[in-house]
């Protein structure tokens, strides 16, 4: 047989022997860590419990960051839902371990045998190695390890409307405290460039919040203030969520 293709196909095989030993690991963790939470009170857990339900939870969070390596990093990179995440992940992260095998086996297609270590051994081990620096770069950036992001700007639909509901406290603050030391009627209503000072930015805060397709109404001193979409504003995904749309016309007010 070639050398060449000797290598390669003992690069396959050890990047499969890899792969099912990671899986086995991460489901017997899974299925530790499903038995301590059935089982055992975490409120009243023992320090003992305790621990073993972290390293549980340390050992599923290691075998699928390394199953998966860079895949989910990259997918939800495209505007997709998350069941179509789901399937394409599924299908690239066993084309990802294929070319781990591939590309270990092909760099050892000349080595010889050195001491003693079998070509079996040291593939797996290059594939091992590749496997693991590769989930260490992109852990921080895994999607499965930070569930809460959603677009450039982090937001999840609730997230959204607890940003801008928290500018309309800000603002409808600083309308009171306006109001206090100019000694202004109920129904004057301010400008921005009259309630800057008493904002965080000051005359930027205007222009942060407009970041969005938000349009703040101030409104009387005696009325509180709300905000309202002018247009649609697409989130596309950027984490483990869907992207969503908030439709022209939604209303913003305080509780």
């Amino acid at each position: 047989m070639d050398p060449r293709r000797k290598h390669v196909i003992e690069g396959l095989k050890q990047s499969g022997l890899v792969f099912g030993g990671i899986l086995l690991m991460g489901l017997f963790a899974w299925f530790f860590l499903w038995t301590l939470e059935t089982r055992f009170d975490w409120r009243n857990g023992s320090n003992i419990v305790d621990i073993l339900r972290v390293l549980g939870r340390l050992a599923v969070v290691f075998a699928v960051s390394m199953l998966s390596g860079p895949v989910p990093t990259l997918v939800i990179r495209f505007d997709i839902t998350d069941k179509q995440v789901l399937i394409l992940s599924c299908s690239l992260i066993i084309a990802y371990w294929v070319c781990l095998g591939l590309i270990a086996g092909s760099l050892r297609w000349n080595a010889d045998k050195k001491q003693g270590v079998s070509l079996a051994k040291r593939i797996r081990w290059t594939i091992e190695i590749t496997a693991l620096v590769l989930a260490a770069i992109f852990f921080f950036f895994d999607p499965i390890t930070r569930p809460e992001s959603v677009s450039g700007r982090h937001l999840s639909p609730s997230g959204v409307n607890n940003a801008v509901i928290n500018n309309l406290r800000q603002m409808d603050a600083a309308k009171n405290q306006f109001a206090l030391e100019k000694k202004v009627s109920p129904d004057y209503v301010p400008t921005e460039a009259e309630l800057a000072p008493y904002l965080l930015h000051g005359t930027n805060f205007f222009n942060i919040v407009g970041g969005w397709p938000v349009r703040y109404v101030l409104n009387p001193i005696n009325k509180p203030p709300y905000a309202i979409l002018d247009k649609d504003w697409r989130i596309r995904r950027r984490g483990w969520y869907e992207g969503f749309t908030i439709t022209n016309g939604t209303i913003y007010r305080l509780p």
